[in-house]
C-alpha cells in the first residue's frame, strides 16, 4: 500500500529531525548566545503537520483496500 509506505517514510524523517533537534540543543547549551529561532525547529513543525495530513489519508484505508 503506497500510503503506508509514505507514512513509514514520514515517521523516519520525524525521527531524524528529533535527533537533529537534540544535537542543536546540545550545541546551544555550550554557546553564550541563545538562538530563539532555528530552521531545525521550523522543519520539525512542518513534519508534524505533514504527519497529521498523512495520518488523515491513512485513516481512510479499509481492510478491503489491503487485499
Amino acid at each position: 500500500m503506497e500510503q503506508l509506505e509514505l507514512l513509514e517514510v514520514e515517521l523516519k524523517m520525524i525521527q531524524d529531525n528529533i535527533k537533529r533537534i537534540r544535537e542543536f540543543q546540545k550545541e546551544q547549551d555550550n554557546n553564550k548566545y541563545k538562538q530563539y529561532s532555528s530552521l531545525v525547529v521550523g522543519e520539525f513543525k512542518h513534519r508534524i503537520v505533514a504527519l497529521k495530513q498523512r495520518l488523515t489519508l491513512v485513516s481512510k484505508i479499509t481492510t478491503r483496500d489491503l487485499f
